[in-house]
């Protein structure tokens, strides 16, 4: 029985973008159990998320499909991650986006080819650090946790794997008792891993400082995943095993406890290659601590262990039975495995100081970035300023954008507001206006307050229709706000003038869509009065100059 099956899989239609984000992330957990018909169910969920514009659920499922592809061994997983990273920077999903980069950052993942060295230790630093202040739903940040984590382990960096680990962890005890073990059971025994990984390193080193700090750590972990989490059995199983690992590289002896679980195995218990090459494991050291015949143990544990998927305990493995053919506890091939480990122990310790190092880079950049986006904030309404808006013609240039359309709105008599109710109370008006524009805008968009009560909506490679269409849509949002909790006989307008054009005559697309706002302000109920530009074609055919006006009634 598969881990989801014992936590009840979910197989209806979700009802809502939360009920799918939450299913996708069911599938995913199927899929990497090879639970049948997961992909089937993934695909539709993906056209149902798409169909209904879940933005979200959408990148659950782009998520998916990366597993999928990394699972079945496909060529396309770094194009299905490079999808997620994408849609997440579209759609300003950071931890999405943080997820996306630690698996490109994974050459476990989507392996050496098309990314550089450089580049993945930069996604990855960047992943963290994004993590540390990104806000979104508990399965998104766990997930991206636990991505960073896998990445880091895969680096021989412990410590960092550890802290992602523990962090997802944290997030889940914050949720309700049992909704999310079917991610976190598996976190835990990432960490639990991550620390018997660790701690056949340092017995190869020598090192029993180190050693005696993994086994509480190890402790630490085991003791969740007894009573906090369900976990499938055989995980149980392969958790119990490794816990005789690293209690054997700590110095005790657990062959009596080795002997009790391959008595398991024999009764019918199933196993697996892991599970049996880690019992032998343990049992070799133990038998080579206590002066008993170790030899087969160890062949069986070589003979069982994956070399891949576990590199540094079937390292371990390796280096026993070095030990057993060295009749005066050294010979040639043990001494040339010791220097070489000690050589790239000195290079993870290098390594570890450079991502360090960039990772703290990577915080004083964005916080840095943080800085430069609110000299670029209104301060009352938290949207862009003229700053703002110089900025992002600046990016629309630089991205080749040529055509804009502007929503120039204002409040109607807002003196009056603010005289007659106070300005406090006209302060959360205009907030609340800023909300209004922000609410109909995409990611290639801008909102900004010009000052008192003018705002600009800047509309990137529009035309003018849907541009008046956008400023419909803002005065039925608006006259669908409740103002009564700032007075209760609040009497609020807006009018709204829209023009479009080239960029590159932005200060004649903001003058058109000025004098449209005025014409409809002037209007007898005429809230929106629009202005399209026309501009001579460069190849002298039809276009017209001057100006065509119309005025609409809302």
């Amino acid at each position: 029985m598969g881990q989801q099956e014992e936590l009840g899989s979910v197989t209806e239609e979700p009802t809502g973008q939360p009920a799918a984000v939450h299913q996708a992330f069911v599938l995913v957990h199927d899929l990497q159990a090879n639970e049948p018909g997961a992909m089937a169910a993934l695909r539709r969920l993906g056209d149902l998320a798409a169909g209904r514009g879940w933005d979200d659920a959408t990148r659950a499922v782009l998520f998916g499909r990366a597993i999928a592809a990394w699972l079945q061994g496909s060529a396309g997983v770094l194009e299905a991650v490079e999808a997620l990273i994408e849609d997440s920077r579209h759609h300003g999903d950071d931890v999405m986006l943080a997820l996306g980069l630690a698996l490109r950052s994974d050459h476990g993942f989507c392996g050496y080819d098309r990314i550089g060295v450089i580049g993945r230790e930069a996604d990855l630093a960047r992943a963290t650090v994004i993590l540390e202040h990104a806000s979104g739903g508990a399965l998104q940040k766990i997930t991206a946790h636990t991505a960073c984590g896998i990445a880091f382990g895969n680096r021989w960096l412990f410590e960092l794997a550890d802290e992602q680990y523990a962090a997802a962890l944290a997030i889940g005890d914050g949720e309700p008792a049992g909704a999310y073990d079917f991610v976190l059971s598996p976190i835990l025994f990432n960490r639990a891993e991550t620390q018997v990984s660790w701690a056949s390193v340092l017995r190869q080193l020598g090192d029993r400082e180190g050693i005696a700090e993994c086994r509480r750590s190890w402790r630490s972990a085991s003791d969740l995943a007894r009573v906090t989490y369900q976990m499938v059995p055989s995980w149980r199983a392969e958790l119990e095993a490794l816990g005789c690992v690293v209690d054997a590289i700590a110095g005790e002896d657990v062959a009596e406890r080795t002997d009790e679980q391959f008595a398991r195995l024999a009764g019918g218990e199933a196993a697996t290659p892991r599970l049996e090459g880690a019992l032998w494991l343990a049992r070799a050291l133990s038998d080579l601590a206590a002066g008993r015949p170790a030899q087969a143990s160890t062949e069986a544990a070589l003979g069982t262990l994956d070399a891949t998927g576990m590199p540094h305990v079937y390292s371990l493995a390796l280096s026993l039975a070095a030990e057993i053919e060295a009749t005066d506890g050294q010979n040639s091939g043990l001494r040339y495995g010791r220097w070489h480990l000690e050589a790239h122990w000195a290079d993870r310790r290098a390594s570890l100081g450079a991502m360090q190092s960039r990772i703290q880079a990577e915080r004083l950049d964005q916080e840095h970035a943080v800085l430069r986006r609110h000299v670029r904030l209104d301060d009352l309404t938290g949207i862009g300023n003229r700053r703002a808006l110089e900025h992002h013609l600046g990016e629309l240039a630089r991205l080749d954008v040529a055509r804009v359309a502007l929503i120039v709105a204002d409040l109607d008599a807002f003196k009056v507001v603010n005289d007659r109710h106070g300005h406090l109370a006209g302060d959360g008006v205009l907030v609340r206006t800023a909300r209004v524009l922000e609410s109909v805008i995409g990611p290639a968009d801008l909102a900004v307050r010009l000052g008192g009560d003018e705002f600009v909506v800047l509309l990137a490679d529009v035309d003018f229709e849907a541009a008046a269409a956008c400023a419909r849509e803002v005065l039925t949002r608006f006259d669908l706000e409740d103002f009564a909790d700032l007075a209760s006989d609040m009497a609020l307008g807006l009018s709204a003038g829209v023009a479009a054009g080239l960029r590159g005559e932005f200060q004649e697309v903001l003058a058109a869509a000025d004098a449209a706002l005025y014409r409809a302000k002037a209007g007898d109920g005429e809230r929106i009065g629009h202005c399209r530009l026309a501009r001579p074609r460069p190849d002298g055919l039809a276009g017209g100059a001057g100006a065509e006006v119309a005025v609409f009634t809302h």
